[in-house]
């Protein structure tokens, strides 16, 4: 099977080509953050949503839908190529995680973070979801999912840990995979910078195979 891991942790120009990839990171949405409509349409309140990570586009037609602006960024080219095929009103950037975001502090109303923030070392993922807080203003959302360390399907707790809960993997998109459990959520999350609204591990149907992650809706302090 072609491998189409990308250094940077997000899936490469192959995402398009290799049908494994594809598969796993079509333009598709499975409705998770729904239930937060009213939620979301509150915090916004004339700010765009701030989507990381929105791959092929499948979470941002579905915003785009609600009625939202959208700014979308992703760190693979062709991902956001899809997206502006799936997304075509939407306003798409080339951007790393692992590095500051071009925003102003407090820009954003809402942040969404769909399974985009478990490819790092911990220093990273801190500084990551620090630059989330930045970005929104106080009292706005963050929506997130993450690796559960139940997600066996997955690659849960499998490969070569470099460090807790963060594994070194033969993936075909990745070349880390960190999984959480809630004792990494309370670390990462804190009271001090976090209101926790919800949190739930559920599973996801979007794959080939049932994927297990938290789903966290928090409110910046």
């Amino acid at each position: 099977m072609p491998s189409c891991r990308s250094p940077c942790a997000r899936c490469d120009t192959r995402a398009v080509t290799d049908p494994d990839c594809a598969q796993m990171h079509g333009p598709q949405a499975d409705r998770w953050m729904e239930h937060w409509l009213p939620a979301m349409r509150a915090a916004a309140a004339g700010t765009p949503v701030l989507e990381l990570g929105c791959d092929t586009g499948g979470d941002t037609a579905w915003l785009l839908a609600q009625g939202f602006e959208v700014i979308g960024t992703d760190i693979a080219e062709d991902a956001l190529r899809r997206c502006s095929v799936a997304a075509p009103r939407a306003a798409l950037l080339l951007h790393d995680l692992r590095q500051p975001m071009p925003f102003a502090d407090a820009s954003f109303g809402v942040v969404v973070a769909s399974l985009c923030l478990h490819y790092f070392d911990w220093h990273t993922t801190v500084a990551a979801v620090a630059e989330i807080r930045r970005c929104l203003r106080p009292g706005g959302l963050l929506l997130c999912r993450v690796n559960s360390t139940n997600d066996v399907d997955h690659g849960a707790m499998q490969g070569t840990e470099v460090e807790p809960h963060y594994f070194r993997q033969d993936a075909h998109y990745a070349d880390f995979k960190r999984f959480f459990d809630a004792a990494d959520l309370d670390r990462l999350f804190t009271p001090a910078a976090w209101t926790e609204v919800n949190r739930e591990e559920r599973q996801v149907l979007r794959y080939a195979k049932p994927k297990m992650a938290w789903e966290q809706v928090l409110r910046r302090t």
